[in-house]
């Protein structure tokens, strides 16, 4: 059967196959491949949003294993976090990896970062969130900390059937438990879950709304999205899903949001990110939007 691929020809059939190649994924959506090749307008501006998202999303699940769990300071994620993927960072990577040259303008450092993050994007709505996930820890995470331990030990804590019946309401089935008590439990290791279900929650928001809100600027994403994982949204949330502290502060908008926080953070090291998206869309009330997607935007 022939393909769009099949028609081009020139320097066009070579920026394709040289995306191919720096991705390591071999898109089959053109409209997704032509905002990668010439990186401006609508859909690159969305697939960007969306793959910052997912890439925040594995590079903290990733950063939290290399500290003990009961490590009190986020100082090491909040700053390998922020080293990993700066517009110098991801600019390295679009130059390492070899991504075909911007003909059309001439690309800026932040652009060419943007540009990973959209190749993320593009990579869940052609081949779904395990594959996106796949390709934000090969370009990003694996050059950044390859050669560091991670661990692999699971953090002591008693049983929390709570969050375990929370996790089950939400449509995921706990594997591990232990992941489920350490999210009860006040302390380092809750923290350290709760930055990853934050991670987790943003990335379920960013995809729903390129389901949802498909004519939406990223500005308009932004600004939204800011308002639905804000402390003062999900902290309500913790009500509805019984995750209150009896002895807990109620005004506390912090304290109750580290509850749903850290609920999709043990969901996510325990059953993988995608388990992670259905739990915090859930949470959300927003749609679950695994990819890949079958139509365009």
């Amino acid at each position: 059967m022939t393909t769009w691929r099949d028609a081009l020809h020139g320097l066009a059939a070579d920026d394709v196959a040289q995306l191919d190649h720096a991705l390591g994924f071999r898109l089959g959506r053109e409209d997704l491949v032509r905002s990668l090749i010439d990186p401006r307008g609508h859909l690159f501006q969305r697939l960007e949003y969306v793959g910052d998202s997912i890439l925040d999303a594995v590079v903290v699940s990733e950063l939290v294993r290399l500290e003990p769990w009961d490590e009190p300071s986020l100082a090491l994620i909040n700053g390998e976090q922020q080293a990993m993927v700066s517009d110098h960072a991801l600019g390295r990577v679009a130059a390492r990896r070899g991504l075909p040259r911007v003909r059309t303008f001439q690309a800026s450092r932040h652009r060419l970062a943007d540009r990973i993050e959209a190749a993320i994007g593009a990579i869940w709505a052609d081949r779904g969130i395990e594959d996106a996930a796949t390709a934000a820890y090969d370009l990003v995470v694996r050059p950044a900390l390859d050669g560091l331990p991670r661990r692999v030990d699971l953090p002591v804590a008693a049983r929390a059937e709570r969050y375990e019946a929370a996790s089950r309401q939400l449509g995921h089935e706990p594997v591990e438990p232990v992941w489920f008590g350490a999210a009860a439990e006040p302390g380092p290791t809750r923290r350290r879950l709760a930055v990853v279900g934050d991670s987790v929650i943003e990335a379920a928001m960013s995809t729903a709304q390129y389901v949802e809100e498909p004519e939406a600027s990223e500005a308009v994403l932004s600004e939204e999205r800011r308002g639905a994982t804000s402390n003062a949204t999900v902290s309500r949330l913790a009500h509805d899903l019984r995750l209150e502290r009896r002895h807990d502060d109620r005004t506390d908008r912090r304290a109750m949001a580290d509850e749903v926080q850290a609920l999709v953070g043990a969901v996510a090291l325990d059953g993988g990110i995608r388990a992670g998206l259905l739990v915090a869309s859930g949470v959300l009330g927003r749609t679950f939007a695994p990819g890949p997607l079958a139509f365009s935007t």
